[in-house]
C-alpha cells in the first residue's frame, strides 16, 4: 500500500500521528537498537571514483540494525539501483524493507531503509515537493520485539526547497526514528 499524496506535510503528519502499537522503555537493552544514515552520492565518493564495493564496505562497517541509504539509485534512465543488496545481505545480514514498482531501483527517490533481521509491518513512499525529484519513505518494522517507524528522507539542497518538503511540527507517538 503505497501513498503517493502530492505533500510532505499533510502525509507524514498523519503517519506520524498514528500509534505504534509497542515500544521500548529506556534502559532495556535488548530494545537498543542502532540506526545510521549514509547518503552514498551514487556510489561516487569524494575522490571522484564510482565505486560500489567500497560503499557496501562502509554499510557493513557502520553494522547498524537499520541504515537509510540516500542516493542509491542512477538519477536518470532506467534508475537502476547501483549496490549488490544480495552481497550487502550476505555480509551483513541486512535487507530491504520494500521492493520498488521499478524493480531495477532500490528505493524511492533513490531512498533505501535496509533492516536486520526484522520484519516490515507496512511500507509508505511519499513524494515531495520540489523542481527536483524528491521523496521519503516510511517504514513500521518490528525489530528485536519492538516495533518502530523508520522516516528516512532526502530534503532539497536549497533552503526554499526544504521548507515546503519538512513536515509542520507535529506530536509523533515514540518510538519515531527520523533518518534525513
Amino acid at each position: 500500500m503505497l501513498d503517493r499524496s502530492p505533500t510532505l506535510p499533510r502525509s507524514l503528519g498523519a503517519a506520524l500521528r498514528r500509534e505504534v502499537p509497542r515500544f521500548a522503555a529506556p534502559g532495556n537493552e535488548i530494545s537498543c537498537t542502532t540506526v545510521a544514515s549514509y547518503n552514498v552520492h551514487k556510489c561516487v565518493g569524494t575522490d571522484g571514483r564510482f565505486d560500489p564495493e567500497r560503499v557496501a564496505a562502509v554499510v557493513k562497517e557502520l553494522d547498524a540494525d537499520i541504515i537509510a541509504l540516500q542516493e542509491a539509485d542512477e538519477r536518470t534512465g532506467s534508475r537502476q539501483g547501483l549496490l549488490d543488496l544480495a552481497a550487502l545481505e550476505r555480509d551483513s545480514d541486512l535487507v530491504p524493507t520494500h521492493v520498488p514498482e521499478n524493480r531495477r531501483s532500490h528505493g524511492w527517490h533513490g531512498n533505501l531503509i535496509l533492516a536486520r533481521r526484522g520484519v516490515v509491518e507496512s511500507v509508505n513512499q511519499i513524494r515531495l515537493p520540489g523542481l527536483e525529484p524528491r521523496g521519503a519513505v516510511i517504514a513500521d518494522l518490528e525489530l528485536k520485539g519492538v516495533s518502530r517507524r523508520i522516516i528516512a528522507a532526502h530534503f532539497g539542497l536549497l533552503r526554499r526547497a526544504r521548507a515546503p518538503q519538512a513536515p509542520p511540527h507535529v506530536e509523533a507517538p515514540p518510538p519515531v526514528v527520523w533518518v534525513v
